[in-house]
């Protein structure tokens, strides 16, 4: 038996539901002033810092310090970034150090700087577990760029605000307030 045109034609007619693209913001370099605070720190650029010391011994100053993560001051111009996309409510996506003792203290961070908005922390290769095809992560750290594009996300690389949004906008215009 055929089915009847009315049925025939709803099917045809359907409406694609098109899928917003969620937004996810790094932390350290992108909200959180990582460089800036580890400088204070170290006495030097955190990298020069680490080439010098070893990666195990400037991680784990790091972890000793008590409170590194949580203690972090803003990006001049998260505020900026992150009201600029506050409509599309973001994700903070963070990667964690080796060891249990960062997870926590990023956690205290976002609920201190952004309350109520999500956040995921894992080890930086895995950000990419969280990506779905079209959904844009915005960070400054491009090792796993590829990652996270492979997954069919779109990677920002974060310099500034300014840079970002751009880059933001002309992928997706039609996500602009």
């Amino acid at each position: 038996m055929a089915e009847p045109v009315a049925a025939q034609n709803a099917i045809r007619s359907a409406p694609t539901i098109v899928r917003i693209p969620h937004i996810f913001l790094d932390c350290d370099g992108v909200l959180a002033d990582f460089d800036t605070y580890a400088r204070s720190y170290f006495g030097q650029h955190p990298r020069d810092a680490e080439a010098e010391l070893g990666s195990k011994r400037f991680w784990k100053m790091l972890e000793t310090k008590g409170n590194f993560y949580r203690d972090l001051p803003l990006m001049h111009d998260a505020r900026t970034l992150f009201d600029a996309v506050s409509h599309l409510n973001p994700t903070i996506l963070t990667g964690c150090p080796r060891g249990n003792w960062a997870e926590a203290q990023k956690i205290a961070w976002a609920q201190a700087y952004f309350p109520d908005v999500p956040i995921i922390t894992c080890r930086s290769a895995d950000k990419r577990d969280h990506a779905r095809p079209g959904d844009v992560l915005i960070d400054d750290w491009p090792q796993y760029r590829h990652r996270w594009i492979e997954m069919g996300g779109v990677f920002i690389s974060h310099y500034d605000a300014e840079s970002s949004l751009a880059a933001l906008w002309a992928h997706y215009p039609e996500l602009q307030p």
